[in-house]
């Protein structure tokens, strides 16, 4: 979501010079921190983190107040249009929180992810957005093969669409130093979550959908939950707060685990982990950014982030193939804006991974299998006003 306002005026503005500095950097001081805030946060999208499936988890979508270095804002009726872009490579392979040293480059993921959204401003509190994500992935690895040679599985196409709207909780032109929105929305099963490739077995080649962690789609609906806050801390510092959770009420969808058709591997699953799961997915973040160059509307922002896959869904069941777990990650920022366009590029970088145990696994008093995950990813943004 990207929310709009007018320029603010009141009596907190009755003396910028001393307020501020400038008049024109009380815009710039409003408006990039908040930037940084949106910026980050939409370059995270239909992205998974290595084997643990974290695609499609929407951004609480936006915080932006478009004060414009010039001036000229966007109010009620207007568009913004960004393309978001993310790359990740996964190869650190942990059950639970425990590093598997000896697989080290024996599973390995790497995607790129297109996001593609437009927002349109209902008026300056709410606001509407939709996002077509696209996603190119790779997974090599010898377990899901013969066992013997390293292989790898591509698939491609369009993700979940996803639609949602938010609503400043105060009015944007009377509290510009700090708000909180809130936001509901919906994914919808238009991405392919049947993706196939050849897989290489003992007899010989055979068609097989590809893992879960590089489907294009999930095959079922999302509900979107998401909340944003910001607060100017003091002079050009403001902290940060957002975070979503995708409800996903459908259990499983018609995609046969990878390895299902492996005599061995199929005796030792259960009826309930023979199809993949469709199961929820959050994202939490916060920390600080501040304006270093405000004439240039140059900001930096560091802040912790946790994006994971839970065992258990909120609503539905819990059944079917999935890596639960999740990544904290240290988030280190840069945005840049001017007129009409802003750009923004974030790395998390992984500090701790755990993939846990599933529900399937739980039930069998078994230990959490196998994930990689991904050390860093790298995220940008461009954004422009019409």
């Amino acid at each position: 979501m990207h929310i709009r306002t007018r320029p603010a005026t009141g009596p907190w503005l009755a003396n910028p010079i001393s307020y501020f500095g400038t008049t024109r950097g009380a815009r710039v001081c409003l408006a990039i921190p908040l930037f940084v805030i949106s910026l980050a946060l939409a370059t995270h999208k239909a992205a998974a983190q290595g084997c643990v499936a974290i695609r499609n988890n929407p951004n609480p979508s936006s915080v932006l107040i478009e004060s414009d270095l010039q001036g000229v804002s966007l109010g009620a009726n207007e568009w913004i249009g960004s393309l978001g872009f993310r790359w990740f490579q996964s190869n650190r392979v942990f059950s639970g929180d425990v590093e598997q040293p000896q697989l080290y480059g024996q599973m390995a993921n790497q995607v790129y992810t297109f996001d593609v959204s437009a927002t349109y401003g209902i008026t300056a509190r709410w606001s509407v957005s939709l996002d077509v994500p696209y996603s190119y992935g790779t997974r090599s690895t010898f377990y899901e093969h013969d066992r013997v040679t390293q292989h790898t599985m591509t698939a491609r196409g369009i993700g979940d669409v996803r639609f949602t709207t938010d609503v400043w909780l105060l009015d944007p032109h009377e509290h510009m130093d700090g708000n909180i929105s809130l936001g509901v929305g919906f994914t919808a099963p238009t991405g392919d979550a049947n993706a196939t490739d050849t897989a290489y077995r003992a007899t010989g080649p055979v068609t097989r959908p590809v893992d879960v962690s590089i489907q294009p789609g999930t095959g079922g609906w999302g509900i979107i939950l998401e909340m944003q806050a910001y607060q100017k801390i003091y002079g050009n510092l403001f902290a940060y707060l957002n975070g979503s959770y995708i409800m996903t009420p459908q259990e499983q969808n018609d995609t046969e685990y990878t390895l299902a058709d492996i005599p061995g591997v199929a005796a030792f699953l259960t009826p309930s982990q023979t199809h993949n799961s469709i199961p929820d997915q959050y994202l939490g973040r916060g920390g600080f950014s501040y304006i270093v160059w405000l004439e240039q509307g140059l900001t930096v922002s560091l802040g912790a982030r946790i994006d994971g896959i839970p065992a258990y869904d909120a609503i539905g069941g819990s059944n079917g193939f999935r890596r639960s777990g999740y990544v904290v990650s240290i988030e280190p920022g840069l945005s840049w804006t001017y007129k009409q366009n802003s750009l923004s590029i974030t790395a998390p970088v992984a500090v701790y991974r755990n993939r846990t145990q599933s529900a399937p696994e739980a039930e069998l008093d078994r230990a959490p299998g196998f994930a990689a995950f991904a050390d860093y990813s790298i995220q940008a943004t461009f954004t422009h006003r019409f």
